[in-house]
This record gives structure tokens, sequence and C-alpha cells, in this order.
């Protein structure tokens, strides 16, 4: 049976062999404009700039071998240039390196409109790259090429971390067009298996940033967030302005910092629980009676906030220590789910509680704060900024937790 690989941008699936080559010299004399790639994004061919042709590869494998391995480069057939840069044959974006070796993970960041996903994505990228993978795993956590880096940077980095302002709330399907995804931020972690890094790992992250409102609608998810479909691991950001016991307790300026949404637009959180799991459901053909088995951690947003609710010894209080030795501290990340989830139900959100319990095989709590801080307001009431640079508290819980669900790390 041949090999298969899910193309990361438009999660169409073909055979290993099923590829594209782009050619990467500037002065190749074939140009054109993508229409394949003009259609991902959404627009006209015409639309489009010129750029360098992409082609099949002309390796002919034994049959004995076909659908079993990936062409790794190709010549140019116009200008003779050689090249590695593979596309998906179905909408021409750049396919990760490592793709050929399934060890990709689709991390689906969910949640309702205005939970704080840009954020963040935002901080644990920026902690991942420099903090967690040097510090704890010896490895590096990086993007996937320019693009990437680019798209990080002027997109999410910049605005927390240099000029210090909130996101903007991410633009719906309806506002940028059902095809028009922004594109996802694929990174790729390696890390060393020996002391002299000699042997390494690597896999690849692919993350996306999609509009809490988009979540509303389950046609619009059927298209726009299908990634979810595919994820190694979901993480369900629940704000908890969003609760209405817990912010009857919050007063007016709490609320107006770390709020963009009034009390009469906020929608019951088990309702978008549903509907997700709808949509993986009907995807892999499961009955409503089945659980879900893809591991997803539920992460409280907004700590700063959130925090004077917890008794006084509640080690989600404390900085994370999740890591020893690189590896997850069972006993603490099971005692902060249990706290997490007791508070819930106190806080009156039991029936969430008990859709995650029915709805997925595995799953946990969190708690997580991006910015480590309540947003300033200004005298007019207005734009909001920050004091400091994001100060995060347990930003990495939910990610490490899905790398030992997917085996890539160990519990001790």
């Amino acid at each position: 049976m041949a090999k298969k690989y899910t193309c990361p941008y438009c999660f169409k699936e073909h055979d290993f062999d099923d590829v594209e080559f782009r050619c990467v010299n500037g002065f190749c004399s074939e140009k054109v404009q993508d229409e394949q790639y003009a259609r991902y994004l959404g627009l006209k061919k015409e639309s489009m700039p010129k750029t360098n042709a992409t082609f099949c590869s002309k390796t002919v494998l034994p049959k004995l071998f076909r659908g079993h391995y990936m062409p790794m480069w190709e010549n140019c057939p116009f200008c003779e240039t050689k090249t590695s840069i593979r596309v998906c044959p179905d909408c021409h974006n750049e396919l990760p390196e490592g793709i050929q070796d399934n060890e990709d993970m689709i991390i689906a960041i969910v949640g309702s409109r205005d939970t704080g996903k840009t954020h963040f994505i935002s901080v644990l990228i920026d902690e991942l790259q420099k903090r967690i993978c040097p510090n704890v795993f010896n490895g590096v956590f990086n993007p996937m090429n320019d693009a990437i880096y680019k798209h990080y940077k002027e997109n999410f980095y910049n605005k927390v971390y240099i000029q210090k302002q909130l996101q903007d709330l991410t633009a719906t399907a309806n506002q940028r067009g059902e095809t028009a995804v922004r594109k996802p931020l694929i990174f790729e972690m390696m890390i060393p298996l020996d002391e002299k890094g000699k042997k390494v790992r690597k896999f690849t992250f692919v993350f996306y940033d999609t509009a809490g409102e988009d979540l509303k609608n389950e046609a619009i998810m059927k298209t726009v967030n299908r990634y979810i479909c595919k994820a190694a691991g979901i993480i369900f950001l629940l704000d908890p302005l969003q609760i209405m016991e817990l912010r009857n307790n919050m007063d007016d300026e709490e609320i107006k910092s770390s709020s963009s949404i009034l009390a009469n637009e906020i929608e019951p959180q088990e309702m978008v629980l549903q509907r997700i799991a709808n949509v993986i459901r009907e995807e892999r053909g499961l009955k409503k009676t089945q659980k879900i088995n893809v591991p997803t951690a539920v992460a409280f947003s907004k700590f700063d906030v959130l925090k004077r609710f917890f008794p006084k010894g509640s080690i989600v209080l404390e900085p994370s220590s999740y890591l020893r030795e690189g590896q997850l501290d069972k006993s603490e990340w099971f005692t902060v789910s249990c706290e997490i989830e007791a508070m819930l139900k106190e806080w009156g959100a039991g029936s969430f509680a008990k859709n995650v319990e029915m709805i997925f095989e595995k799953y946990t709590y969190c708690t997580v704060s991006a910015l480590g801080q309540r947003p300033v307001l200004s005298k007019t009431g207005g734009a909001k900024t920050l004091e400091s640079v994001p100060r995060p508290h347990r930003v990495e819980d939910p990610f490490l937790w899905l790398l030992k669900e997917n085996n890539i790390i160990k519990e001790k």
C-alpha cells in the first residue's frame, strides 16, 4: 500500500510520489502566474505576480518502490537548476522538509471570539524558540522558511513584543473570503538524541490562528477550519470572562481591560465544543456516541484576571515546573488538571466539563497567561496597551502535554 502525506495548507492527501518542485533560480527563463496558488488564496490567476514555475518529478522508481518514497530533488526542465523545494500539487504551497518522515503535527488552537488565541500563539512560539527548546531539550525551534519567519514577525511577534499593543481580533472567513485562510505557522523542532548531538530527531509543527467567530458556523468550519480534523492535538482556550459567574464577580475595569465582547454576546462554550466534535466525527465517520481520540488540552486563558479566585497554595499560582530532565512531571500536571476541573465546576461550568468528558478520550485542564498582565486602558477608554513585554505564566503547559500524548517526550 502506497504511503501518503497530507498537505498542511489545503489538507489534500497524496501518495508520496505525487509531488511537484519549484525552481529556485531567480534568472530562470520560465515565469508563470501560478493558478493553483491563486486558487488557494482565493484570488484570480491574473492578479498574481509572475514567479518560478513548478514541475513534476521525472524520477521513475521500480514498480516495487512506487508510492513508498518521496523524491528529494529534481532539475528544472527549463534551466537545469537543481532544486529541493517540494510543493503540493494541489495548492502549490511549499511542503515541510520532513513531511515524508510522518513526524509533522497539526496543533489546532481553538476557542470562541476574544479568548486570546493570537496572543497565545505569539508568546508560545517565542518561549519555545528562546527558552524551552534550547534550555530543556538542548534543541532548536525554527520557522520552516523565510516566508514563515516574516509572517510570524510581522503578524504576531512585533505587535506584542516591540509595539507592546494588543493584537486585533482575527478576521473571520466572511471578511477574508473562505479560501483566503490565513497561512499557518510552520515550525521545525530538532532535538538531539545523544549527548554528542550526532543523532537528531526532527518534528514539524503547524499552528493555525483562525477567528473564533468562524466556530459559530458549522458550514464554515467544514471548509475554513478543516485543520481541526487533521489535528494531532487540540488546545481549547477558555476565556474566564465568558463564564458568567466569574464575570459577575469582576469589576468594570477588569472586564473592560481584558474583554472586547459584551455579556449578551457570550455563547455557551459547550456549543463551541459540540460544533468541533460534529465536524471531526463527520470527517472520521464516527457515531455521536463515540469519543474522539484527539488529545485535547482545555486551557483557561487570561490567568492574570483569574488567579485571585484560586485558594492560596494552589499549584497553578506557581510557575510551571512540568519538565524535569526533559520529561513531563506526571504528578504536577495531574494535580493542576484536577484543581482546575474542580474550580470549573464550582464556577457553574459543570455542563462544559461534562461535555469535555463525554466528547474526548484524553483531555486535561490547565491555565495560561500569555501576556502575564492586564492591558492598560487609555484615559479615553479606547486603545489598550501593555506596560511591558509579555511575562507569560504556564503558557507552555498545554503544548508540552500534547507532546507527551504524541510520544515525543516522556513522563515521570
